[in-house]
């Protein structure tokens, strides 16, 4: 647990740290840190940087910094529109990604896999030679996927057709990457979110993160840690009902939020042909058709009715609006903050936020890539005892 904590304070403040900085915020002696920080040292995981400082104020510190690519893992993402893959190392660096378009919707898992693979490798070699100054050592992989994932099975993946499926049978195409988590890809980007750095829980403490591709997901956050639920199922906000007399969803049931604001129910209300982007939808309402306007609306409502059963179940204080539903913000928010003012209890006296994410479609990985991370991070010395 001490080199856990000796670690976070180093990754929390690269560089702008010491040994008597750690011991002070610990409330332990020097002596101890500095054994702690040797270890950490003596694997190449941490490093001393040159002192910086006054020094005729005193000795200045030794600062401390996460060694640059001694350690690098791998996130890796099937979605119903793209295959994407990025390597990290533990100072957050990205060493190498790519992202493969397609079409993955009623896909053959083992076939998508194999893809999957393919880039994983290509991403993996690329990031070996980028690292191998610091005689790299890889972690293993994580990977995302749009659906319910448990330990066990990915029980759904409606958007891609994929149900029922054991994980062991589905990862063993990836069994040479060593992939040590499956999450849902919403989840993962919560996760990169709150810890836009490995180790470094400092992005906001709670918030629900909602992410759009053709399916809707969300990320839940309290205090920095994800609300995964009983089975790691939840965030499935795209199947919230929010018109029980509404369009059929692609699980089967009538009214689900991904009925009115997924990608492809959202271009058929507009009256626009499949496969139109987020951004053709927003052109065309703000050219004047009232369909693409009408669709947006009715969207951005159906949101909010979501959103709000969420914030009066767990009393989130924040809403981040990610992927394609950042795109399509600007028109949603009005309507979803209408139904949040309406429909949220506490609005009166502390109205949920509700912002726009940076745009990135890599946040799944990144999320995937840093969670493998944090599992060095939360146990180093079982990874200390196997690094070279």
């Amino acid at each position: 647990m001490n080199l856990s904590l000796v670690l976070r304070h180093i990754l929390a403040a690269p560089g702008a740290v010491s040994r008597a900085t750690i011991a002070s915020r610990m409330g332990t002696t020097r002596a101890t840190v500095s054994r702690l920080v040797d270890e950490l040292c003596n694997t190449g995981l941490v490093c001393d940087c040159s002192p910086s400082g006054d020094a005729s104020r005193g000795r200045p510190g030794i600062p401390l910094a996460p060694q640059f690519g001694r350690v690098v893992s791998l996130g890796v993402e099937i979605n119903i529109s793209y295959l994407s893959a990025c390597a990290v190392e533990l100072t957050g660096e990205i060493l190498a990604q790519e992202t493969v378009r397609g079409d993955f919707a009623g896909s053959d898992p083992a076939v998508a896999m194999a893809q999957l693979v393919d880039l994983a490798r290509r991403v993996m070699t690329a990031a070996m030679k980028s690292a191998k100054a610091a005689n790299p050592v890889f972690v293993g992989s994580g990977l995302a996927l749009p659906g319910l994932v448990s330990l066990e099975t990915l029980a759904l993946a409606p958007n891609l057709g994929w149900r029922d499926l054991s994980l062991d049978e589905l990862l063993e195409p990836l069994s040479d990457l060593n992939p040590v988590l499956v999450a849902n890809e919403a989840d993962l980007a919560a996760f990169a979110v709150a810890n836009p750095r490995p180790g470094a829980p400092d992005g906001p403490a709670s918030f629900v993160y909602v992410s759009g591709e053709v399916g809707i997901g969300a990320g839940i956050i309290i205090d920095h840690h994800p609300l995964a639920g009983a089975h790691g199922w939840s965030g499935e906000i795209g199947h919230i009902c929010v018109d029980p007399s509404g369009p059929i969803c692609s699980c089967g049931a009538t009214g689900c939020l991904e009925a009115y604001l997924g990608l492809r129910a959202l271009a058929r209300s507009a009256g626009l042909p499949a496969g139109s982007t987020p951004e053709e939808i927003v052109s065309a309402a703000r050219d004047g058709s009232s369909e693409a306007r009408s669709a947006i609306a009715t969207g951005g409502a159906a949101l909010g009715r979501a959103l709000s059963a969420i914030v009066n179940t767990v009393d989130i204080p924040e809403i981040i609006l990610g992927g394609n539903v950042a795109v399509l913000a600007d028109e949603l928010i009005p309507p979803a903050r209408d139904e949040l003012h309406a429909r949220v209890l506490q609005s009166p006296w502390a109205e949920p936020e509700l912002r726009i994410s940076e745009v990135r479609a890599d946040l799944a990985v990144i999320g995937a890539a840093h969670k493998v991370l944090q599992r060095l991070v939360d146990d180093p010395i079982a990874w200390t005892n196997g690094i070279p």
